[in-house]
């Protein structure tokens, strides 16, 4: 777990660089008025990550069927990705056509899983206690994290000093991560095997980055040329969710694979913003 997050964290840590020398190229060559923008808002998420249709329990999965779940299964093709949030700052540059300029930004999103997900595993972990010979049964659900650094054009009309309206569209890479899917047992006594002694195992999932093209679209309105109230659509790409698959029993890795996806699992945002500009 802390090696993937240290991963995620020296990844992000590099996109950041990247689109700051990025914008910070734009600002350099600006012959015209800057204006920053900083938003948040809520991440409503689409498409095949924000797909996820009821787990139903059967007699073959007791705990509720996960075949779709595309976290877990190579043929899954539904992300069952929860609402989340989305951070993000941008620059514009002003063109000589009255209300229009060019901007770029960079964007945070990050969504968990789905209450029906979670129950599941909930439901699964404590029927494992139950039996007797386990203490405790832990589960670390994955999030999904998308970080697009995007490129376009922007247009501002102020009706008068309270009112404008705004509108924008970008396009560029998008980078997405998803931190580790982890289960944690440990038994009540110590495990004897001719390979070891052992009374904690671990499964986890270490997922693979993913870098796809992405683009927006959003209107809003603007108060007092400062803050702007608007709606975004982010479409964030295609790619398969790919991880590698290990099981440890204490410190020994006894199983070690490799999980590909066969779909791709398209990601997109519809999000509700607000945002200060200076």
């Amino acid at each position: 777990m802390f090696e993937n997050n240290f991963k995620i964290n020296y990844t992000m840590k590099k996109f950041t660089l990247v689109a700051c020398l990025m914008l910070l190229g734009v600002i350099a060559f600006a012959q015209k008025p800057v204006r920053f923008g900083v938003y948040l808002g809520e991440a409503t998420p689409l498409g095949a990550m924000g797909q996820g249709d009821a787990i139903k329990k059967t007699p073959e999965h007791i705990y509720g069927d996960l075949t779709h779940y595309a976290m877990l299964s190579e043929k899954g093709d539904q992300g069952y990705a929860s609402i989340g949030a989305n951070v993000g700052f941008d620059v514009t540059v002003a063109l000589p056509v009255e209300g229009l300029g060019v901007f770029g930004g960079i964007d945070f999103f990050i969504n968990s899983n789905k209450n029906d997900v979670r129950d599941c595993f909930e439901e699964w972990s404590h029927e494992i206690v139950k039996q007797g010979n386990v203490s405790s049964a832990k589960f670390y659900m994955p999030n999904v994290m998308n970080i697009p650094i995007l490129f376009g054009l922007n247009y501002l009309h102020n009706f008068n000093k309270i009112v404008g309206v705004w509108g924008e569209a970008g396009i560029g890479p998008n980078f997405r991560l998803i931190s580790d899917f982890k289960f944690e047992t440990k038994y009540t006594a110590l495990v004897v095997t001719p390979e070891g002694d052992y009374d904690v195992t671990t499964e986890t999932y270490d997922y693979d980055a993913a870098t796809t093209l992405g683009f927006k679209i959003g209107a809003g309105v603007m108060l007092w040329n400062k803050m702007s109230i608007g709606l975004d659509y982010y479409s964030l790409g295609s790619s398969k969710i790919n991880a590698n698959y290990k099981v440890k029993a204490g410190d020994r890795v006894v199983i070690e694979d490799k999980f590909k996806g066969e779909n791709d699992i398209y990601t997109g945002e519809l999000v509700v913003r607000v945002g200060y500009h200076f």
